[in-house]
């Protein structure tokens, strides 16, 4: 279960990271590089416009990454989990008494079958 919880963690940090320190270098850089921001590259396209742009890129790529990582490293954590939780609250199997007939069909105390 730790495992589990360390993947996820992490999981989450790749994922956030990858998207919102793409947002705040490109807030850092409207606030404190405007002349860079305000430069052509070509026409009327400016190096701000383009960086945001590309925001939606970098967000589609982060979520990408998020479900890549979770199928390959969360998911099959989280699937040994199930099924030890399946396997442990399975009934036990009956047991069978030397009459054929499982144990709690047998008859007990003075009664002959």
């Amino acid at each position: 279960m730790h495992r589990l919880g360390a993947a996820y963690r992490r999981l989450r940090r790749v994922a956030t990271f990858t998207a919102l320190g793409y947002f705040v270098v490109f807030l850092f850089l409207s606030g404190y590089a405007p002349s860079m921001m305000t430069s052509n590259i070509t026409g009327g396209l400016t190096t701000g416009l383009v960086l945001g742009l590309l925001q939606l890129p970098v967000a589609l790529a982060a979520i990408a990454l998020y479900e890549r990582i979770a199928r390959n490293r969360v998911d099959p954590l989280a699937a040994a989990i199930r099924e030890r939780a399946a396997q442990a609250a399975a009934p036990p199997p009956e047991r069978q008494g030397g009459s054929g007939r499982p144990v709690w069909q047998r008859p007990t105390g003075g009664a002959r079958a």
